[in-house]
């Protein structure tokens, strides 16, 4: 077996198994040692001298590169270096992860109803689920009015209409770029006045000539591709990661901690 093709993947799962840990602070170089050992449990002290650095840099940069996309994504990274740099401290509140877990065990149809309390939270006025069936792919919609955020005269008026969907996913998984394309055709549809979603929202929100914009919510990840397609269609994208940071400002957290 091809001795980097062997360290590659140690690289991967050792960098994982760090980012996913629940400790509160932790020495790379130990932790780094500690699993190489039982990833590599016939490994001599000696070996383990030769290849630990060269995996330390590996893992520390694929930490780093997780801390910028949680950057990106203005989230709180699960962990970021301290100024000794080989020592990583836990940054996110470890109830994002409960969070988490509470949202994977819901119904899709609760789930439906978390996006519009995080729509509420988040200002949005008139929010509401659509019907159960037929909707057309819209599952929720609201309204931003500018005049809550801002004493300015210029965009106090205002006001944006705002359609989404929920995809709630049980198990893990990244939902991917045929997703968000049938979403975007839902949405083309909405705006253009065709399609089973007009007929799935109330008529104030449905006659209403205040420019729309498109929201799909997930309690797992996006794909790359999926975020390519969103982004050439002005598409937002929310992950499981940012609602469950936007629930620990909620007054119903404890709801959905014991959920």
């Amino acid at each position: 077996m091809n001795p980097k093709v062997v360290e590659a993947k140690i690289v991967r799962e050792i960098a994982n198994q760090i980012w996913n840990s629940r400790e509160l602070i932790i020495d790379l170089e130990d932790k780094c040692e500690r699993l190489l050992r039982k990833h590599l449990p016939n490994i001599s002290d000696l070996e383990i001298c030769d290849i630990l650095e060269d995996v330390m840099r590996k893992v520390k940069s694929q930490l780093k590169r997780e801390i910028t996309q949680c950057t990106e994504k203005r989230i709180t990274p699960r962990y970021e270096f301290s100024e000794v740099s080989n020592v990583l401290y836990r940054a996110r509140d470890i109830r994002v992860d409960e969070i988490k877990l509470g949202i994977k065990n819901i119904k899709w149809r609760d789930f439906e109803y978390l996006c519009k309390h995080l729509l509420e939270i988040n200002g949005i006025e008139g929010a509401g689920v659509t019907r159960k069936s037929r909707e057309g792919g819209i599952d929720f919609y609201g309204l931003l009015r500018m005049h809550k955020f801002t004493h300015q005269l210029l965009l106090g008026d205002l006001e944006i209409r705002l359609i989404g969907q929920a995809r709630h996913c049980s198990v893990d998984g990244k939902v991917g770029e045929p997703q968000l394309n049938a979403f975007i055709t839902q949405y083309h549809n909405f705006k253009s006045g065709r399609g089973r979603g007009r007929e799935a929202v109330p008529d104030w929100f449905k006659n209403s000539k205040s420019p729309l914009t498109a929201l799909f919510i997930t309690n797992t990840e996006f794909t790359k591709d999926a975020y390519n397609a969103a982004k050439q269609e002005g598409i937002i994208l929310k992950d499981g990661d940012q609602i469950a940071e936007d629930l620990i400002h909620s007054p119903r957290v404890n709801e959905w901690l014991s959920t």
